[in-house]
């Protein structure tokens, strides 16, 4: 492997690795992104790096010096900051290294990774992950081709395959619940502002519910989203006045600890037997449940997976199609990184396999599985071959010489 793929690593922990509990600690908030993107740029042998902060996923995109331990740099962040005494735990963090971390960033974009697979929000996240990188400075020259690469693969998956077709992301799933367990005429209280709680209050109003409750820290972005859909707003200091008459509470906030406790809820439940259900859709959580009375029903970000099967059984036949895009784009980009090694390559190389893919595919629907299998491997061969020739011609043909003309 190259000095340049052996420096590029993915470091995270996700609804994969870990439980909701385990990983509210590690949270980064979107508004301290921009302070850790420089502080761990900061760090000795940090060549670049994007953090990407979702509900389900940090990961962190770093280039670093290859003699370097990924996990020291992310525990000296956290130490740094204070925010987590003990070490990283390595069970819970994932680590991929060099195409590994490309190809993992690619099925990220395309939504192959996601708790819904398909979710549509993710590569808008991605690219808010990345123009974040940008703004502060801290994505090298190959994070930069990772990224946009990352950004076609997700693109070519949405397009080629149905996986994009179905429009999904976990606010939509919390949408469904909520217009399956209530009326029209029920109340519904959305706490936070933010796209989640945008696309939940879009699809109620659609829906045809009516009585849309905002409540937000700052009360007048709870108003603009009260003015947009009909609702009223509240200050989140006077939120037990809307969870009163509320049969739903769905609550999204990027607060860095609970800002709903059970006594609250209980204290209101005691009156007239209700919010009936609360939807916690935050990471750290909005909302203590702990003590809160046995009537109430509460859905956190892991309570969601069970209502995710049916739609991942839909668009299941798709994903070797898209596992494919994702594998080709990768190889795309390894010839890219492979060339930076050397100059004279460093223009064709990219061309040359994009070359070499289409013209597998302009011939894949004449052949069997097993021939395209004998095709990739001897177009790989031939490829490598010739890049070789030329390489070797170039650096050892003659200077020409220049034609004299005699008078």
């Amino acid at each position: 492997m190259n000095k340049e793929i052996s420096k590029l690593v993915v470091i995270g922990i996700s609804h994969k690795t870990s439980s909701l509990t385990e990983r509210e600690k590690f949270q980064i908030n979107k508004k301290d992104i921009p302070g850790a993107l420089l502080s761990i740029g900061s760090i000795n042998g940090v060549e670049g790096v994007v953090i990407l902060s979702t509900c389900n996923r940090l990961e962190f995109y770093l280039t670093i010096n290859p003699e370097i331990n990924p996990f020291s740099i992310i525990n000296h962040f956290y130490n740094r900051k204070g925010i987590v005494n003990a070490p990283v735990n390595e069970k819970l963090f994932f680590l991929c290294n060099g195409m590994s971390a490309a190809k993992h960033l690619f099925n990220v974009a395309a939504g192959l990774d996601s708790m819904l697979i398909g979710e549509h929000q993710i590569q808008g996240q991605v690219k808010d992950a990345y123009s974040m990188a940008c703004s502060q400075n801290t994505a090298d020259k190959i994070l930069h081709k990772l990224f946009h690469s990352a950004f076609r693969a997700g693109k070519a998956v949405r397009t080629k395959t149905k996986i994009g077709s179905y429009n999904q992301s976990l606010s939509n799933v919390a949408f469904k619940i909520i217009k399956k367990e209530f009326r029209k005429e029920d109340a519904i209280t959305i706490v936070g502002v933010n796209q989640n709680t945008k696309v939940v209050a879009d699809k109620l109003m659609q829906a045809g519910f009516s009585h849309l409750l905002f409540v937000n820290r700052k009360l007048y972005k709870a108003e603009e989203l009260a003015d947009k859909y009909n609702g009223l707003a509240f200050s989140l200091d006077y939120i037990e006045e809307p969870l009163i008459c509320s049969k739903c509470v769905f609550s999204c906030t990027g607060a860095p600890g609970f800002i709903i406790d059970a006594e609250l809820i209980n204290r209101v439940y005691s009156k007239n037997q209700q919010p009936k259900l609360l939807i916690d859709m935050a990471v750290p959580r909005d909302i203590n449940t702990e003590g809160l009375i046995n009537g109430i029903k509460v859905i956190d970000i892991e309570g969601l997976q069970k209502y995710l099967e049916k739609e991942r059984e839909e668009i299941s036949l798709d994903i070797p199609e898209a596992e494919n895009i994702v594998s080709c784009e990768a190889s795309v980009f390894e010839a890219w990184n492979e060339s930076q090694k050397d100059e004279t390559m460093c223009f064709l190389e990219e061309k040359m396999e994009m070359a070499r893919l289409q013209l597998l595919d302009e011939i894949s629907m004449q052949q069997s599985i097993s021939d395209m299998e004998i095709l990739e491997k001897f177009s790989k061969s031939l490829a490598h071959r010739l890049k070789t020739v030329f390489t070797q011609t170039i650096k050892t043909k003659p200077a020409s010489k220049k034609l004299v003309k005699e008078d």
